[in-house]
């Protein structure tokens, strides 16, 4: 028997989040980088993400991202883990305020509004 196939990859964004004024206020090049981190983000580990200027060279500038970042960490939506630097690697960061955790399935009425 052929398995199905499986959806491609995709970014699961919470319908409330979009409503919200904190997310509405924000640039759209920090909008962009934190559907980025989200899209990196593994929710089976709850992993620490890190996003390198190489990886995003094509979408935002080394600046823009930068601004971005300052942005994302100014308004509380991540929080840095580790600085990183020259010869200390790439800094880390985790999700942060109310949409930090995102529910599944029937845990949560929010996917349903």
């Amino acid at each position: 028997m052929a398995k199905k196939p499986k959806a491609p990859p995709f970014v699961m964004l919470r319908r409330d989040l979009l409503k919200d004024l904190g997310w509405k206020k924000l640039p759209s090049s920090a909008k962009v980088l934190y559907i980025y981190m989200r899209a990196k983000f593994n929710y089976k580990t709850q992993a620490e993400i890190s996003l390198s200027y190489a990886e995003m060279k094509d979408i935002l500038s080394p600046a823009t991202m930068n601004r971005a970042l300052k942005e994302l960490l100014k308004n509380d939506w991540i929080k840095k883990t580790k600085q990183g630097g020259l010869f200390g690697g790439l800094c880390t960061y985790q999700f942060n305020g109310q949409f930090k955790d995102f529910y599944f399935g029937k845990r949560s009425n929010l996917l349903y509004e």
